[in-house]
């Protein structure tokens, strides 16, 4: 059961897992705008590919990361999709994915 949905639970269906019932968009971008009003940048690192790293801060705690440094407050909610441990959301920038931000 993914983590933040309430009456989820996966069952397996005839090509794989399946999700008993739909979601509510609404709820999940307002919840992601409300982070994101709270949102900071934290520390910036680079992988072994090179590839640049920003922490996305929130009351502390690590909710998501950015590959470019924008600001927060400036990204717009995109699609998201969850998994066992929560729903991943696309944060984006002039139609640009900037990074993720996870909802537990």
């Amino acid at each position: 059961m993914p983590f933040g949905v309430t009456g989820w639970k996966w069952k397996v269906g005839r090509f794989g897992y399946t999700m008993e019932k739909e979601s509510n968009y609404e709820k999940i971008k307002a919840k992601a705008k409300e982070l994101l009003e709270k949102a900071t940048r934290g520390v910036i690192w680079k992988c072994r590919c090179g590839t640049t790293h920003i922490s996305l801060l929130v009351d502390g705690e690590i909710l998501g990361e950015l590959w470019e440094g924008v600001n927060p407050k400036e990204l717009e909610v995109g699609a998201y999709w969850y998994g066992k441990w929560g729903t991943k959301i696309q944060l984006v920038k002039d139609e640009r994915v900037m990074g993720f931000l996870w909802l537990t």
